[in-house]
């Protein structure tokens, strides 16, 4: 029986019990370590149908807990019993037969044995393996691809940024990919293993678990204890890996530009967004150090809004209701913003470029047309990428979408974006476009999918800085229109030049607080990457 080539994930509801200790003792290892080098193994299938067996089982209750999210601690006892009994059955062919090779157990085998490893087994075993594993991949090669897998999982077990962008964790809804030591290398790094390309393991991950994936912007902090961090450290950097490696002279270091900020200010006590304050009552703060502001603009600074249409098969009855709400959009919006109309379904339209002319955009949402699937992380991609216009310092930029955020990618495994949610999540962190998701309850329900799209979409304006609206149904998107251009028309921009002036493409949080008011909240992008 074939088993299917998909990531165990390290999950912190089912990761390897950490007060265990490794079965082996340094004389196994050495016995291994010679039967490497030394024997040739026979075919054993019996052992390559146990190795899958038990891999299986693991697989099956795995995907279980990742389905649910929110696994009840009965679900997670049962794994974890599941792992302890799997791991001691592992342990023992491990000291009878030694390291299971392809000769010994073919390649599936040799995939369920990794499985086994990386889910059930102790961070001390997999620790203790290690040179075993390193020694049979230089007879073996055909074992590179789950080495990464492994070699990943205990880097980020020691609070170590991964290499080969393995390991992920389902939190809240979404795939979260930890992050990856100096990232623009690791697909040359998953082709010397064996692996395909970062861009498609995501596409595959969303796929098979009905989730968006994104990117996590600092590996987590090690949750064992101080001297098994530092031994486990200490085996990883004395493993030898044929990997390529991180040249110093690739971190770039230059002056960098104006960091722009769009913020709302939301007061608490009045339930409304205020649109009365000036460069001095703002407070920016970037990793903790205060910044300058050397930039400012009022509310009354003009947008460019790119209106981006769900068109997608579930909306074929209520086209004409739509179109309405469209022409009062345009009606809504403040004269000096220019507009754009734009569709899409399992393609984008563009019904109108961006324009002041009132009369082109009534006439233009005739042509709103479409149906299919619904691929609105491409269509968002496309907005900022070919709508919106440049980025100045006269006009500022939004993006509103109205959708139900269900892309097909999270529906088919045949259909969907091309584009990842993980890389769109980033792109839209490094563009000063506000995206303003309006979620619309759509008459298809699909359980947890729904609600993933849901979260997609919230997230999308977080990190923009963008507020998120909801219509329960579609007549309701004259009103939430209404809100979203008053809503626009009070928000600042700013911006600074940091006292970092180093692009080594790290993380940089920021902070926007009023002074002195404790009444009033700000809404704004969380950071950015100093790229």
């Amino acid at each position: 029986m074939k088993l299917a080539l998909l990531t165990a994930f390290l999950l912190t509801s089912a990761a390897a019990a950490t007060n265990a200790q490794s079965c082996l003792t340094q004389d196994d290892v050495r016995q291994m370590l010679s039967r490497v080098e030394t024997a040739a193994a026979k075919p054993d299938q019996k052992l390559k149908e146990e190795l899958i067996k038990l891999a299986i089982k693991q697989r099956e209750l795995l995907l279980e807990v990742v389905a649910k999210d929110q696994a009840k601690e009965s679900d997670r006892e049962k794994l974890h019993k599941v792992y302890e009994d799997h791991t001691a059955k592992l342990c023992q062919i491990l000291k009878t037969s030694g390291w299971p090779t392809t000769a010994l157990v073919d390649r599936e085998g040799v995939f369920a044995a990794f499985q086994i490893l990386k889910n059930g087994g102790t961070y001390e075993l997999q620790r203790d393996l290690l040179p075993v594993i390193v020694a049979a991949i230089k007879k073996d090669p055909s074992q590179k691809s789950e080495f990464a897998g492994l070699f990943d999982r205990l880097r980020v077990s020691a609070g170590m940024k991964q290499l080969f962008g393995t390991q992920a964790v389902s939190t809240g809804g979404f795939l979260v990919l930890y992050p990856i030591e100096d990232q623009q290398k690791v697909d040359a790094r998953r082709a010397e293993f064996g692996l395909p390309k970062l861009d498609a393991y995501i596409r595959a991950l969303e796929q098979n678990y009905r989730k968006p994936l994104i990117k996590a912007r600092q590996p987590p902090s090690s949750q064992l204890s101080k001297q098994l961090t530092e031994s486990l450290t200490e085996t990883i950097n004395s493993t030898q890996l044929d990997s390529p490696e991180i040249d110093p002279g690739d971190v770039i270091k230059v002056e960098t530009n104006l960091v722009s900020l769009n913020v709302s200010v939301f007061n608490n006590k009045l339930k409304m967004f205020v649109g009365s304050l000036a460069k001095e009552d703002f407070r920016v703060l970037e990793n903790n150090q205060e910044q300058t502001v050397t930039y400012f603009a009022s509310t009354d600074v003009p947008f460019d809004l790119v209106l981006l249409v769900d068109l997608s098969g579930s909306t074929v009855g209520k086209r004409d209701l739509i179109k309405k709400s469209t022409l009062r959009f345009i009606e809504a919006a403040r004269p000096a913003d220019r507009l754009a109309i734009v569709t899409f379904s399992d393609t984008t339209n563009v019904v109108s470029p961006l324009t002041l002319d009132r009369a082109q955009l009534n006439a233009s949402v005739e042509n709103m047309k479409g149906t299919g699937g619904s691929n609105v992380w491409d269509a968002v991609k496309f907005a900022l990428d070919d709508v919106i216009g440049p980025k100045t310092l006269e006009r500022r930029r939004a993006v509103v979408l109205m959708s139900d955020g269900m892309d097909g990618a999270m529906v088919s495994s045949m259909g969907g974006s091309k584009t990842a949610f993980a890389n769109l999540v980033e792109q839209v962190g490094q563009t000063d476009a506000l995206i303003i998701p309006i979620y619309l309850e759509t008459e298809i329900y699909l359980g947890g999918i729904a609600e993933n799209a849901r979260r997609s979409l919230n997230l999308l304006a977080q990190e923009s800085g963008g507020s998120y609206y909801h219509a329960r149904k579609l007549s309701d998107l004259n009103g939430v229109y209404e809100q979203v251009i008053n809503d626009l028309g009070k928000v600042y921009s700013l911006g600074y030049k940091p006292t970092n002036a180093t692009r080594d493409g790290s993380w940089r949080t920021v902070q926007v607080s009023i002074v002195n008011r404790t009444d009033l909240v700000t809404r704004t992008r969380p950071g950015y990457y100093a790229q």
